[in-house]
């Protein structure tokens, strides 16, 4: 018999550049079909959603699935958690850092790939030559701060140079639909016109400043690769596969679903190996980033926090690392396909999920025997 549950969120993304919540509630919902009837009626209500857009479903035990990315939170996040009831977050990192500011149950729930979609690709029998082939980075992300854009770009100084290296810069230009959202205004629920406008407001701060839908080669031998274009999900994979080298010089991550696909292709990974990366990511299956910690603003949510930022001289390093030494690299790049695929999949999350709800369920039902 299937557990119920109100699955209180919308299906598709309308938080502007807010992709990883889309996909981990699409990918959430397909695969844990297996385990509940999605019903209004379901006395435990789950969103997967940003804490500072959670609104509480009356009348039921709200479950809050988010994440942070800082090291402090912000005022409309702390007040966010502390209206559900119980809280999941998908790293030990995550789950540390809400404790300092709520009382309320937390519980850890990776995320995870799709086993079938990303297997392991044996690059060994893709080795660039230095001339017909390059040695092609590939760094995937929003272009912000956070995701380390920047020291991508500082990093093309170097190798724009070089005609045996490519890199790939695969980023996003979508726009939103301003009017779409409008039209579902009844699906944000209760609150006012006021709060509604003040979310729309901040979707468009988030949005990425680039329009572009197009190609771009540039550098002094054409090798820095700018892509805009919206790919299909098999393309998607494809360019995965075609990267001898991912990068995510990240300043944090909630989980870091762009580097947890990469590797469990197999390919070698430079990344920053702390906050929800650290789940997964360390020195066996990859090249870890060294860091300091610093204060920055944080302007869309009105504070400074501290944060992690990767030292650039140790970045543009390792990525010398992996090309001078590249047996040890696909070495790692097989341990990471390895890891991912045995203990980080979206069946996994699924099931996690739902031993979650129950737990959340049984003690939600001895309160009411001790209650009477």
């Amino acid at each position: 018999m299937k557990t119920p549950l109100f699955w209180a969120m919308l299906d598709h993304d309308v938080y502007g550049n807010a992709l990883g919540y889309a996909w981990h509630k699409k990918m959430m919902k397909q695969y844990s079909a297996e385990y509940f009837e999605y019903s209004e009626d379901a006395d435990i209500a789950l969103q997967i959603i940003s804490a500072d857009h959670f609104i509480p479903v009356a009348g039921k035990i709200n479950v809050l699935f988010t994440m942070w990315e800082f090291l402090d939170l912000p005022p409309s996040y702390i007040e966010g958690i502390n209206k559900a009831d119980v809280l999941i977050v998908p790293c030990d990192w995550c789950r540390d850092l809400f404790r300092r500011y709520t009382e309320k149950p937390i519980y850890v729930c990776n995320e995870g790939i799709e086993p079938g979609t990303f297997p392991f690709f044996d690059r060994s029998q893709n080795r660039p030559n230095g001339s017909d082939k390059k040695f092609r980075f590939l760094w995937c992300g929003a272009p912000n701060p956070r995701k380390g854009y920047e020291f991508v770009v500082k990093s093309i100084k170097l190798f724009e140079k070089m005609p045996e290296i490519e890199i790939y810069i695969k980023t996003t230009s979508k726009k939103i639909d301003l009017t779409n959202i409008r039209e579902r205004r009844a699906e944000y629920g209760d609150i006012t016109d006021e709060d509604f406008e003040k979310r729309i407001e901040r979707m468009i701060e988030r949005e990425p400043k680039l329009k572009t839908e197009n190609l771009t080669h540039f550098g002094e031998h054409q090798n820095i690769i700018y892509d805009t274009r919206k790919l299909s999900f098999d393309e998607l994979v494809g360019l995965y596969n075609s990267a001898h080298c991912f990068l995510l010089p990240t300043l944090g991550e909630g989980w870091g679903l762009t580097l947890c696909e990469a590797m469990a292709t197999g390919c070698p990974s430079i990344a920053l190996p702390q906050t929800g990366c650290a789940e997964y990511f360390d020195e066996r299956v990859g090249f870890g980033v060294k860091y300091d910690i610093i204060t920055m603003r944080l302007e869309n949510y009105g504070i400074s926090s501290r944060t992690y930022l990767p030292n650039l001289e140790d970045f543009v390093s390792k990525m010398v690392m992996v090309i001078q030494n590249y047996d040890e690299a696909l070495k790692r790049g097989k341990r990471a396909s390895e890891r991912i695929h045995k203990n980080f999949t979206w069946p996994q999350a699924a099931r996690r999920l739902h031993d979650i709800i129950l737990e959340v369920k049984a003690n939600m039902t001895q309160e009411v025997c001790c209650a009477h």
